[in-house]
This record gives C-alpha cells, sequence and structure tokens, in this order.
C-alpha cells in the first residue's frame, strides 16, 4: 500500500467485517515527540489469543475464498520500517484496538495520505456504522461522529453523494481549523 490512509481504510473494514457497529480513528502527530500515531478501535467481535496471534500471519484470514489476510501484517511492516510498532489489544467480547506508532520524520515513513477520502470512504461502504474520527496535531484537535455530521433537514432533502460531498468537505474545513497537513512521508513530510 502506498500510504497510510489505505492501511488504516483495510483496518476499519476489518471491523465492518467483525459486525462492530461502532468505529472510532484516531490519529495523533506530536513533531516534538516524533510521533504519529493512529488508532482503530471497535466494538466488534474481538479476537481471543490464537487469533491475535494468526492475524499477524499474511497466510491466515478469515475471509471465505481467500487464501491470503495481508491487512494486519502489511501495517506492522509500514509501522516496523518507520521505527514504529503495532499493539493489538482484543478480547472476543469487547471489541479490538489495533494502535500503530510511526517515527514522522522516518526516511521510510510513508505518507498519511488523503484522510478525509478515506473516511468518505468507508462511510459509504457502511452507512450502518457510527465512525468517531479523532485528529489531535501540535497545532491543534479536530473531532467528528458520522451523525453529527448532517442535520434533520439535510438528511431528508439531500441525495447520498450529495451528503458525502458534503461530509467531505466538513471533513476538510475540520481539520484545516486543527492545523492539519498531508505530507509527502518521512523526511519529506
Amino acid at each position: 500500500m502506498m500510504d497510510i490512509s489505505l492501511h488504516l481504510l483495510d483496518l476499519m473494514q476489518n471491523s465492518a467485517r467483525a459486525q462492530a457497529t461502532r468505529v472510532v480513528l484516531s490519529i495523533s502527530e506530536d513533531r516534538e515527540k516524533d510521533a504519529l500515531t493512529v488508532a482503530v478501535i471497535d466494538n466488534g467481535n474481538g479476537m481471543d489469543e490464537e487469533e491475535k496471534r494468526l492475524a499477524l500471519d499474511p497466510f491466515y484470514t478469515t475471509k471465505k475464498g481467500k487464501k491470503v489476510g495481508l491487512g494486519l501484517p502489511l501495517v506492522v511492516q509500514a509501522a516496523r520500517m518507520s521505527g514504529g510498532d503495532v499493539k493489538i489489544e482484543s478480547h472476543p467480547v469487547s471489541g479490538t484496538k489495533v494502535e500503530v506508532t510511526f517515527s514522522l520524520s522516518h526516511m521510510d515513513r510513508q505518507p498519511l495520505g488523503d484522510i478525509p477520502a478515506t473516511l468518505i470512504s468507508f462511510m459509504a461502504g457502511n452507512p450502518e456504522i457510527e465512525l468517531c474520527f479523532q485528529y489531535a496535531g501540535d497545532q491543534g484537535a479536530f473531532s467528528m461522529t458520522s451523525s453529527q455530521l448532517f442535520s434533520h433537514e439535510e438528511k431528508e432533502t439531500l441525495g447520498q453523494i450529495a451528503l458525502l460531498s458534503l461530509a467531505e468537505k466538513r471533513l476538510r474545513a475540520g481539520l484545516a481549523r486543527a492545523g492539519f497537513r498531508p505530507d509527502g512521508g518521512g523526511v519529506i513530510g
């Protein structure tokens, strides 16, 4: 995968497949500590210790008809290549938290990517899931939930494409107010 946002989309899709009704995506940038931390937290069907171990094996998948499950192994590789790591907390009844850390300035860190487009893609494909997004950076913070993005009137009068376009506009504006800026990854960013 070319950027971190695609890893995040894959992790959020794992949450959807685990029958989550709520998914939280958290992104924290701390330039002073040279740290980028992203987390996907859900209330879906979590994993026991054996499933957590197997989930890191690229040749294990729970998807019927597939022979590989590359999502978690690829994000682990991306994190470790850039001086970071992955922590997985999961319990069969209470859901899963995948936290990924990267060194912000590491030359091998992938770009963060188009976060608003990633969120919109997830919302479009999973309208029944409440998406909560949190961003914190050195210049500010921004948070939103998918249910807060639209007024009752907007939901009643706008079609799905218009709603998604409006959501993207609001996400980009909120992130800009918080000082978020897309980056080129590692040393370039």
